[in-house]
């Protein structure tokens, strides 16, 4: 018996993956574990265990296996490794994507009882896999550029600003409230590019929150907490855009005025929702467009990136009233002209979440020119654990 764990290999090419060699030295669990192949738009996941006992030395754990680029030149390894603690990295040794050079090695770490991941996506001379560059769409961008925003696919945060709790109700905590493990400059960092950002004003302050209305026996309260500052989320997406120019959609929703007390919690007036853009205006690479489309989402990458930075940001009004008629659709746009589908599972159980999410998926967007669809990989609390998590802080 040993530590055991899983590899979930991702084949985004459209090249099949031909297992071309395996080879092990007192692993519990690899020659026999690693599919012969991995079609292309496919996934396979793998369980690999290091070997353990009073005979043995773990430290000499090791294993490797090879998978070639069906019609191509190309290949790469997956290896285990034991010497300073147990980990898998992938090694490629016949190809070369995005960061990577031919020969070079990334570590994908290790998860005793759960699962880490190898992607690898893209085409002959334009691959990109697992720890891809910072900036992936300028990277990528002889191939991005000319796509309609609907047709790219990336990565995004819900309740981007929840990071932290600075402050909340007596019923907030960390563990109903916080929602992020990075803030949002770390968040671009690792890739993120969509953005809910919720704002709100506490102790007449302009902060992030993350809120929900309860009504019990005809009462209603609010219960939650405060994250990041949004002058705070402005300073660190301009600290980003200065070296990476890339394109960043912030989405503005469930606008909340926190300092009318508990049981009137309201959305944005006028004037407020026009403080919050007077901070938003210092977002140095903000979109600014004389003739923006009823859509958004149809323009191409190369319209919003290129020789400097982009951020579009979208405004939905939490009343659902139209509060700006100058600012809206030039600079600041409506949830109208950037068109979404986007329904979250509200489930605890994350094989019903992937049910619903990946159903929705289908029938919501069969093709590339559906409209822009947001995938929420996210899990509810429910009422009793929401409620449980404010009790034992």
């Amino acid at each position: 018996m040993g530590q055991g764990g899983f590899i979930t290999l991702v084949n985004g090419t459209p090249y099949d993956w031909q297992r071309s060699h395996r080879h092990s030295y007192q692993m519990a669990s690899w020659d026999d574990s690693f599919p012969a192949a991995v079609k292309a738009g496919t996934s396979a996941r793998v369980y690999v265990e290091f070997s353990q006992g009073i005979f043995s030395n773990s430290s000499d754990d090791g294993g490797e296996v090879a998978y070639r680029l069906d019609g191509t030149p190309h290949g790469f390894e997956i290896q285990a490794r034991s010497s300073g603690g147990f980990f898998l990295q992938a090694a490629f040794t016949q190809i070369a994507p995005l960061g990577h050079p031919q020969g070079s090695t990334v570590r994908l770490g290790w998860e005793h009882n759960g699962s880490v991941h190898f992607v690898l996506s893209g085409t002959t001379g334009a691959f990109t896999a697992t720890h891809p560059p910072t900036a992936w769409m300028q990277a990528n961008f002889g191939t991005l550029g000319t796509r309609k925003l609907r047709h790219l696919c990336m990565p995004g945060s819900h309740d981007a600003g929840m990071s932290t709790l600075t402050s909340g109700t007596a019923m907030g905590t960390r563990a109903n409230v916080i929602t992020q493990t990075q803030s949002i400059g770390g968040q671009l960092q690792a890739g993120s590019r969509y953005f809910d950002i919720r704002p709100v004003i506490s102790a007449g302050q302009y902060v992030t929150g993350h809120y929900s209305r309860i009504e019990k026996f005809g009462i209603v309260t609010w219960q939650g907490g405060n994250g990041q500052s949004i002058d705070s989320i402005v300073s660190e997406i301009n600290a980003f855009t200065a070296v990476n120019k890339e394109l960043i959609i912030l989405r503005l929703s469930h606008d909340l005025n926190t300092d009318v007390g508990n049981y009137g919690y309201r959305s944005f007036t006028q004037a407020e929702w026009g403080d919050l853009m007077r901070k938003l205006v210092a977002i140095t690479d903000r979109v600014s467009l004389e003739d923006a489309p009823a859509d958004l989402t149809v323009l191409p990458l190369n319209r919003f990136i290129g020789a400097k930075a982009g951020v579009i940001i979208v405004v939905e009004y939490g009343d659902n009233t139209e509060k700006f008629g100058l600012l809206d659709g030039k600079e600041f746009f409506t949830a109208s002209q950037f068109p979404r589908f986007d329904d979250y599972a509200n489930k605890d159980d994350v094989n019903a979440m992937v049910r619903d999410q990946l159903g929705k998926l289908a029938l919501n967007r069969p093709n590339p020119d559906s409209p822009f669809f947001v995938l929420s990989w996210t899990l509810s609390q429910g009422d009793f654990a929401a409620v449980a998590s404010g009790f034992c802080q």
